[in-house]
């Protein structure tokens, strides 16, 4: 993979993120806020996941003891800080170089145990790891009369990527 076909993926992973968000906090009827609170928490997870491999990348410690936070941010909060950290990513990819992508990474799971990933590997891994969350997200807005959003890579390429 090269640098721009990257930079193009994180733009979807974005506008995915943030059109689930804009589903979710369209869900106000009480009789949904356990499942929109479940929402929240796997987006939520999706964060510090992102916010993890973030300091994977830049070599610097997450401070994350665990793949979620005990608190859960609203909507708001979580999309100001995704959309920090979207950008985050997209100034690291820009000053990638090509050789930068397979550099292995050595770094140590939230569990203690260490782990060796390539930038490539940990990239990827953050783009599937959200579309993986996203899926789960969209079935219980479904499951709350609403309509999730058509969150896929051809309906962002069609109509945001031409």
């Amino acid at each position: 993979m090269d640098r721009s076909r990257f930079i193009k993926l994180f733009n979807y992973k974005h506008w995915a993120d943030s059109a689930t968000l804009h589903a979710i906090s369209a869900i106000h009827d009480d009789a949904y806020q356990q499942k929109r609170h479940l929402m929240l928490r796997l987006m939520n997870h999706i964060y510090v996941v992102d916010m993890i491999f973030r300091a994977n990348l830049s070599g610097t410690p997450h401070g994350y003891s665990a793949l979620n936070t005990p608190e859960t941010p609203s909507v708001e909060t979580l999309e100001k800080q995704m959309h920090a950290c979207f950008q985050w990513y997209i100034g690291y990819l820009s000053t990638m170089e090509e050789n930068d992508f397979t550099q292995q990474i050595r770094f140590k799971f939230v569990d203690g145990v260490s782990g060796e990933m390539t930038a490539c590997d940990m990239l990827e891994h953050v783009l599937l790891h959200g579309t993986y969350h996203r899926g789960a997200i969209g079935w219980l807005i479904s499951e709350c009369n609403a309509t999730p959003p058509k969150d896929v890579l051809t309906v962002f390429l069609r109509d945001h990527h031409h």
